[in-house]
């Protein structure tokens, strides 16, 4: 009975630990357009603050996949969630003494190479359960960020009452309560033996056995799938924070409140872990296709509806809704095309370009956002939306002649699996 429940206190850990980093980042993401806004009189690139920030994930992302074959998962992990809650506390400084846009810049740079730990987390819970349920693995960890949306709006209306007026000690507080939730995360990882005794997540990966010799490993179709997964990950990516960055200033300059923009972004949140684990289960069961194709199609809502309506807050936030559903969506499926296959080091190498090539692509869109603001106004960041939603639609549709993962194929025919420790359900 204790050997099934160490596998299931290990996910445990790994689910608490991920709560903790995306709940601190949903507070900084929330906030650092608005301080941008003291530093860049042009709104064109209000957008680079938080295109740092996913930059710095684009570049964290390999140096933590090197450390995770020489000191494992759980060091590696806990050392990135500390290092993204000691850069926050460097972005409560640059607040509170308006040290400028370089300071700003920098420090959220460094917060995202920090935070890139959150995002590995996933792969992480795939090594975890059996292959079958990877999908589920995964859309559990994503789906306990949905405790942002909760939280935020709670945090942000308590910052407004203890701030009062002045604008510096709000952004202060914010980003020293993120703070507060990266150390938690990190210090979980570092100091959990039940995440330090899995085998699968040590510094030398447990190489999977090979397959009966009448199935070979399908090198080709995963190499399919891997495109398709890429592609997916980074249009629906894009299409969210094209639209998610600009948000907030078109609800603030509409005459909106910093509760308000808390439950907005509480809203998007919500649309984007709260089904999370239904979305892994659906992967598991029907593919990953079908779910990417439903995923873009509901992007292209989302920025539809940010286009056409009136763009106050309610429209706004069930625009933002559908547009973080649509990313659970293709996030969840890509994510779980990416962790099949047996663990080595060249699938770790692989989860690290996935992600990498994902964040360098959403930076970019960050900046792009601004200038499409400024110059075209918010109906062009909208339908900018639209069109990267509409390329996770068409890879899928042109994708569904591809072989399934072999974690696909009909009982009896055998498979590899990503991981066989035991089921967070047990």
């Amino acid at each position: 009975m204790a050997a099934r429940k160490r596998p299931a206190r290990a996910f445990g850990v790994l689910l608490a630990g991920a709560m903790f980093g995306s709940t601190a980042y949903l507070l900084v993401l929330s906030i650092t357009p608005l301080l941008s806004r003291r530093y860049l009189p042009d709104s064109a690139w209000i957008g680079l603050p938080n295109a740092a920030l996913i930059l710095g994930v684009a570049a964290g992302t390999p140096v933590l996949t090197w450390l995770f074959a020489r000191r494992g998962r759980p060091f590696s992990l806990g050392l990135g969630l500390s290092f993204a809650g000691l850069a926050a506390v460097g972005l409560a400084l640059s607040a509170w003494w308006e040290a400028g846009f370089a300071v700003h810049f920098g420090a959220s740079l460094l917060l995202g190479c920090g935070y890139a730990a959150y995002h590995l987390t996933r792969y992480t819970a795939a090594l975890l359960v059996p292959a079958s349920k990877s999908g589920r693995a995964i859309g559990l960890v994503v789906w306990v960020a949905v405790a942002g949306a909760f939280i935020a709006p709670l945090i942000f209306g308590w910052i407004e009452r203890l701030a009062g007026p002045g604008e510096g000690e709000a952004f202060a507080l914010a980003y020293l309560c993120a703070a507060v939730f990266y150390g938690l995360g990190g210090i979980l990882f570092l100091r959990s033996r039940s995440l330090r005794a899995r085998p699968s997540l040590g510094a030398r990966p447990v190489e999977a056995k090979a397959g009966p010799a009448d199935r070979p490993a399908p090198t080709a179709p995963l190499g399919r799938t891997f495109g398709l997964a890429i592609v997916a990950l980074v249009a629906a990516q894009a299409s969210m924070m094209i639209l998610m960055t600009m948000a907030p200033l078109q609800m603030m300059g509409s005459g909106g409140s910093l509760a308000g923009l808390g439950a907005m972004m509480g809203a998007h949140n919500l649309g984007m872990f709260a089904l999370s684990p239904v979305v892994g289960m659906l992967c598991d069961r029907f593919g990953e296709r079908p779910i990417i194709a439903l995923g873009g199609a509901t992007l292209a809502a989302a920025g539809l509806l940010a286009a056409f309506g009136p763009g106050r807050g309610l429209e706004l936030g069930i625009a933002l809704y559908l547009v973080g559903l649509g990313w659970s969506l293709a996030f969840v499926a890509a994510s779980t095309l990416i962790s099949e296959g047996p663990d080595s080091p060249a699938k770790v190498r692989r989860q690290g370009l996935a992600d990498s090539l994902n964040w360098l692509v959403a930076g970019v869109a960050c900046v792009v956002s601004g200038g499409l603001m400024t110059q075209l106004g918010f109906e062009a960041v909208a339908f900018a939306c639209v069109g990267m939603g509409a390329v996770s639609l068409v890879a899928a549709l042109g994708a569904s002649g591809h072989p399934s993962p072999e974690r696909h194929a009909p009982p009896g025919g055998g498979r590899t699996g990503s991981g066989s420790e035991g089921d967070p359900d047990q």
